[in-house]
């Protein structure tokens, strides 16, 4: 162990993630991403011990009617919105007149109001435009709900003015609205372009959003055809009080990063790492965030294990940089982090007490 975190120190890997911290920063990359994951977390908080609400999409055990994808994510959205955002951002009226108004925005545009969902199912693919580039694409949600999905379409063509096609596909129909702006995915997504968003009804209850392809790639899954792997599904529901849960392959484009680092055993432990999941779950004084990295056998995981211990040190030397609540906030973090090996996973557990939500969304 002290072994490999000398050589760890040797490959000057803290260095390179300081550069890179620091360049992110300069460009707010890493202010807007640990904001965007401060809220997620946040509205994670005091949602436990309800009951699972079983749509039409998931009865009798089905799986939901996403097509075959590389990573899937679930998430209670009513929970969130109307039970969890209220009290997390008690103390922030601004900021959740901001979240209001964003939903509001994508309604106005789409006719689709993320309030009306019980919860949505996201998959997605990873593609390579180069050997270099990593990409998420095929990108499709399916929400379900006790909204009616047809008034839901009909809203969306008033929304567009006109600005919409229409196509059949599978037996259902498919809306393509032209948005051509930046906009946020039911107004809780990150902020992203947008060309065109297709939409199509797949029963009484069950709506499917997202890019053209990846929506006629749902109507299949319907019916059957081209689903999603039930052993992804079961990863991403692994916790069942998770309010947020997911699971995913692990781009072999990404492994292929580390290679050339000049450590072999470094290099060895990331590109054993077949697939990662995890959850945000509520917890009796905040909520506990879980990660895990699923490796390709039991001598690989106690490797990883043995890597992420010692990058955990450098964490904290790196945390003693800044300064302020960010300090604390970042060391209660660090502290916190248990590692376990069970089997071929390791698990990266964080607790955060539900006092700190506040800061965490004003400092960052």
């Amino acid at each position: 162990m002290l072994r490999q975190f000398g050589e760890l120190k040797e490959l000057t890997i803290f260095k390179r993630w300081e550069r890179l911290n620091e360049r992110a920063m300069k460009r707010n990359f890493y202010v807007s991403l640990a904001g965007a994951l401060v809220l997620a977390l946040g509205l994670a908080i005091s949602t436990s011990a309800q009951g699972r609400t079983t749509t039409t999409a998931e009865a009798a055990g089905q799986l939901p009617p996403l097509p075959a994808s590389d990573g899937v994510m679930f998430v209670e959205m009513r929970r969130l919105l109307t039970e969890v955002m209220p009290r997390v951002l008690a103390d922030d009226p601004a900021r959740a007149a901001s979240i209001n108004a964003d939903i509001d925005l994508f309604k106005t545009r789409t006719g689709i109001d993320a309030r009306a969902f019980e919860r949505v199912a996201v998959g997605v693919r990873f593609t390579n435009p180069s050997p270099e580039v990593t990409k998420i694409d095929h990108v499709v949600a399916i929400a379900n709900g006790t909204f009616n999905a047809g008034a839901l379409a009909a809203a969306g063509r008033l929304a567009s003015k006109g600005q919409y096609q229409e196509t059949k596909h599978g037996g259902k129909t498919v809306y393509v609205f032209n948005i051509n702006e930046r906009i946020k995915i039911f107004g809780v997504s990150p902020r992203m372009n947008v060309t065109n968003l297709a939409m199509s009804v797949l029963d009484r209850n069950t709506l499917a959003v997202g890019e053209p392809e990846a929506v006629r790639a749902a109507i299949d899954a319907s019916t059957g055809r081209g689903r999603i792997s039930p052993a992804l599904v079961a990863l991403a529901r692994s916790n069942p009080n998770a309010v947020v849960g997911f699971g995913a392959n692990m781009p072999q484009s990404l492994l292929k990063k580390v290679e050339g680092l000049g450590n072999p055993e470094l290099e060895r432990a990331v590109m054993s790492i077949k697939q990662f999941y995890g959850s945000l779950s509520p917890s009796a004084n905040g909520f506990d965030v879980l990660a895990t990295m699923r490796a390709a056998d039991a001598d690989s995981a106690r490797n990883l294990s043995d890597t992420v211990t010692a990058l955990k040190s450098l964490a904290a030397f790196a945390v003693s940089q800044l300064s302020g609540e960010r300090r604390r906030l970042a060391e209660s973090a660090v502290q916190s982090l248990k590692i376990e090996v069970q089997g071929t996973d390791v698990n990266l557990r964080l607790s955060f007490a539900q006092t700190d939500i506040a800061t965490m969304l004003r400092v960052f």
